[in-house]
């Protein structure tokens, strides 16, 4: 799996490759025995039609970079799986599973689909509808022995009621030990309507808090999150070294919780209409180029908060909430939230957050407070900020910020950016953390001076915006 940023190969983009021999099944019988008898190039097509399965289609087999095992419908979406169970994906790699709408059911406590000690598996294109029978159940989960370079992309999960996740990322080490999948790539996936109302509803949890100090290296780009109403954490960071990037977060009751491990990048995510934004522990996150509006969330769902802690920092396996510390928050925009913008420590955390960078950010507010200390931090660097907008500056150190109009319009893509002559432009201060970004939250270069806010005005193409369900999952170009 290509690491952020760097080209895909041709396996991991969405192309298939030319195979060396087509086999078509038309009963789930020859399905599996195509499956195992499979080599290095072959794609087995399933011919379009509604399935019924009681036993799970084991997928076991090899293929190479090259020349990656095909599994697919004859068409996307032509293949519907109903019935007791589909896939499980064991010791596989370079598999490529891709078109299936699957419907079945899924037994208590279990988990529907299951990647297991695998890599270099793509599970693409594919609509997970399942019959939420149970009352705990996870939907699809990376898991297992020497796990990672797997890409969950373009599929869609909808409609859960029960609790537990649609998608977890897990894993171990390749001797069996305590470890985490590795290099993981999910992008434009749909996640949509979650409804289970309580905790262990999120949408996606990579790590649990046993794992949080173990590096995942997840990447988590150009998903949308809508409607999603079940726990407060719609996405539960709970390992370290992971990228969250390009994600759109709408209409959510929840947030995006880093709640256990390090080394965390945000960067480049639209969070819109949601009750909550995002919510900091841990050390050493870099928290970039986010656009911020309507918010509405208090308490633990505010728009932006960076925890005190239960405990020092993440240091060993299973600590909880540790205080958010050397953390930098730098090019964001929140505009239009309410009651708070950015919040700092919470009651009941007694170990305030240290070390803090709060740098070149816009904070656009009418109502109430755009920075609260709900504790004081032990160490804040505050410079550069904009503060805008008939809302209090609240706590923000007076040296951190200037308050001067932005001008901001409605853009035709709904965001609020900076007009011709906003005061923004060019005016963001040096980092003081040599920070070096090279975009904006459009994609866009930010060359010469750099504009405070995510937005920097730019004539480049835009090649980053907010995502509709019209950009990702099974049928998206």
């Amino acid at each position: 799996m290509a690491e952020p940023g760097t080209p895909l190969s041709a396996e991991q983009a969405d192309v298939l490759p030319t195979p060396r021999r087509t086999l078509t099944a038309r009963r789930l019988d020859e399905l599996r025995s195509m499956i195992a008898s499979a080599v290095p190039g072959d794609r087995i097509e399933l011919a379009n039609g509604t399935y019924t399965n009681k036993t799970p289609i084991e997928v076991s087999v090899r293929g190479t970079e090259q020349h990656p095992i095909v599994i697919t419908a004859q068409t996307v979406g032509g293949v519907t799986i109903g019935g007791a169970s589909s896939f499980h994906v064991k010791g596989a790699s370079h598999v490529i599973l891709r078109g299936f709408k699957l419907t079945h059911g899924v037994e208590e406590g279990n988990v529907a689909l299951r990647i297991t000690g695998s890599t270099h598996v793509r599970f693409t294109r594919n609509e997970l509808a399942l019959q939420d029978t149970t009352s705990i159940s996870t939907w699809l989960s990376l898991d297992g022995a020497g796990s990672g370079y797997n890409r969950i992309d373009h599929n869609s999960f909808h409609d859960k009621t029960s609790s537990n996740v649609f998608l977890a990322v897990y894993g171990d080490a390749p001797d069996g030990s305590l470890g985490i999948s590795q290099h993981d790539r999910i992008d434009h996936n749909s996640f949509h309507k979650l409804t289970f109302d309580g905790e262990g509803g999120e949408c996606l949890r990579v790590g649990d808090s046993k794992r949080g100090p173990l590096s995942a290296h997840t990447l988590v780009e150009a998903n949308l999150f809508e409607e999603c109403n079940g726990d407060p954490e719609v996405i539960s960071n709970k390992s370290s070294e992971n990228v969250f990037r390009g994600n759109t977060l709408r209409n959510n009751k929840g947030s995006l919780v880093l709640r256990h491990g390090d080394k965390i990048v945000v960067d480049g995510n639209f969070f819109l209409n949601n009750a909550g934004g995002m919510r900091i522990y841990g050390q050493d996150h870099l928290i970039t180029n986010n656009y911020l509006e309507g918010s509405t969330g208090t308490g633990a769902q505010g728009t932006l908060i960076l925890s005190s802690g239960c405990t020092e920092g993440t240091t060993g396996l299973g600590t909880d909430c540790g205080t958010a510390s050397r953390v930098t928050v730098a090019f964001n925009t929140l505009v239009g939230n309410k009651p708070t913008h950015l919040v700092i420590g919470a009651s009941g955390r007694p170990i305030p957050a240290r070390d803090l960078r709060i740098e070149n950010n816009l904070l656009v507010g009418e109502q109430g407070t755009l920075v609260d200390f709900k504790r004081a931090p032990d160490g804040l660097t505050a410079t550069g900020n904009l503060l805008w907008g008939t809302a209090s500056p609240g706590d923000m150190p007076p040296a951190g910020y200037v308050r001067v109009d932005p001008r901001l319009v409605r853009a035709e893509d709904g965001l609020m950016r900076p007009s011709a002559g906003s005061p923004t432009i060019g005016a963001a201060q040096p980092s003081t953390c040599g920070l070096d970004l090279t975009s904006d939250m459009d994609a866009q270069v930010r060359a010469g001076a750099w504009d405070v806010g995510a937005d920097q005005v730019a004539s480049g193409a835009v090649s980053r915006r907010p995502l509709t369900l019209a950009d990702v999952g099974p049928h998206a170009p």
